[in-house]
C-alpha cells in the first residue's frame, strides 16, 4: 500500500510541474501576441480636505497646593491639498462654439461603429481631443495639414472620420 502512495505522490507532483510549465508557457505567447492596450492619460484634478484636530482642556491637581492647576491645549485645523486624475467631459454630438484666445472654436464628439471621437476645429489649428475605441477595434490619428482623420479599424470593419476647417467646420464619416 505505501508502493501506491509513493507512486501517486510522484504523479502528482510531476502532473503539477507540468501544469506550472505550460501555464508559464502559453502566458508568454498569449502576452506577445495581444498589442498594447492605450493609457488614458488625464489632467490633475485639485481637491482641499480639511483636517481637524481638537484635545479638551484638563485639569492637573498638585498635593502641595490648594488650587488646582489648569493645562490648556489648543486646536489646530491643517489643510490637505490631494491632487486626483479628473476625465474632462466630451463636447455633445450637437456641437458647441466656444472661444479661446479670442478665436472661436468648435468642439464636436462623434459616434462612430468603431468608437467616439471628439475634434477641435479652429482655422489654423485642429486637434482630436479624444480617440476611444469600442471594443475588438483599434484606433489610429493622423494629422495632415489642417485636417484631422480617426481611423477605428476591426478585423471585419472600418470607421473613419475626415476633419477639417474650410470656411468653417467640416466633417465625413465613412463606415465600410
Amino acid at each position: 500500500m505505501t508502493r501506491g502512495i509513493r507512486y501517486f505522490a510522484a504523479w502528482s507532483a510531476s502532473t503539477a510541474v507540468a501544469v506550472v510549465l505550460s501555464y508559464w508557457g502559453v502566458q508568454s505567447v498569449l502576452g506577445a501576441g495581444v498589442p498594447e492596450r492605450p493609457q488614458l492619460v488625464v489632467g490633475p484634478q485639485t481637491s482641499t480636505v480639511p483636517t481637524t484636530t481638537t484635545a479638551a482642556p484638563t485639569t492637573t491637581t498638585t498635593p502641595t497646593t490648594t488650587e488646582p492647576t489648569t493645562t490648556t491645549t489648543t486646536t489646530t485645523t491643517t489643510t490637505t491639498t490631494t491632487t486626483t486624475a479628473a476625465i474632462p467631459p466630451l463636447p455633445p454630438e450637437e456641437g458647441m462654439w466656444t472661444e479661446e484666445d479670442g478665436q472661436r472654436v468648435y468642439l464636436r464628439s462623434f459616434r462612430l461603429q468603431g468608437g467616439m471621437a471628439a475634434i477641435r476645429f479652429a482655422p489654423r489649428a485642429m486637434d482630436s481631443i479624444s480617440a476611444t475605441p469600442r471594443q475588438g477595434y483599434a484606433v489610429n490619428v493622423e494629422k495632415p495639414a489642417d485636417a484631422v482623420v480617426v481611423d477605428f479599424v476591426s478585423a471585419g470593419h472600418r470607421s473613419r472620420l475626415e476633419a477639417s476647417w474650410i470656411n468653417g467646420p467640416q466633417w465625413r464619416v465613412i463606415e465600410s
